[in-house]
């Protein structure tokens, strides 16, 4: 029976360090936004790549169709000409080349406890004894290797079309979402970072917000 009972807590054990591992990890993306006092998210807005380069490319016309469900599910109206806009949404995304550093990991294991043999000589006589106490886990031990993070950023500016025309851009809003972590692959992170900068639009003016949400990326 005891020896059932250990097995059994050994596969409890092992049961959570994989469940543990299995989780989705977390993405944890920085935002912060400022705007004008009468900012309200209103009126028709054409979204745009502030690198006129990009704007041909199929990555941005996929990033671009997702800003503006964004921008509609918010009180805006989609306007593909600029020149009829009464508001250009200009974006900017990218990552950089990562920073690696050195990191530590525990090791969990059995520390203590389970089957105990002893064996010792009594008179002339050799024995061997065996005792059983509850198995203990904790850290016996630790690896390291080295781990490389990157720094992704969504950066979008909403200004005023006509104060454009006039050489004068007039920005109404203005907000950042930074995220930090090993997947150095933009795409696979773009949704959660474009979907906490848009948590509870505009945000709070002047403020920086923590999002974390889960993801399964393919890095």
């Amino acid at each position: 029976m005891k020896s059932y009972s250990c097995r059994l807590i050994a596969l409890l054990f092992i049961t959570l360090l994989y469940g543990c591992s299995a989780i989705a990890p977390l993405i944890q993306t920085n935002v912060t936004v400022f705007y004008t006092d009468q900012y309200s998210p209103r009126g028709t807005i054409s979204v745009v790549a502030s690198d006129a380069g990009i704007n041909n490319s199929l990555e941005w016309a996929a990033y671009k169709k997702k800003f503006e469900a964004k921008f509609a599910d918010n009180g805006y109206f989609i306007e593909q000409d600029p020149n009829n806009a009464q508001f250009i949404a200009l974006v900017a995304y990218g990552i950089d080349n990562g920073e690696t550093a050195i990191v530590t990991t525990p090791i969990y294991g059995q520390t203590g406890g389970g089957m105990i043999t002893t064996t010792g000589i009594a008179g002339n006589v050799n024995y061997i004894s065996t005792s059983y106490t509850m198995p203990i886990y904790g850290v016996f031990g630790t690896s390291t290797n080295s781990q490389t993070e990157y720094t992704r950023a969504i950066a979008l500016d909403i200004i005023d079309a006509d104060s454009i025309k006039e050489a004068l851009p007039n920005k109404v809003y203005e907000g950042r979402a930074k995220s930090i972590g090993p997947c150095s692959v933009f795409v696979e992170v773009f949704d959660e970072m474009l979907a906490a900068m848009f948590t509870d639009f505009p945000g709070e003016n002047g403020r920086n917000r923590k999002i974390e949400s889960e993801s399964i990326t393919n890095c």
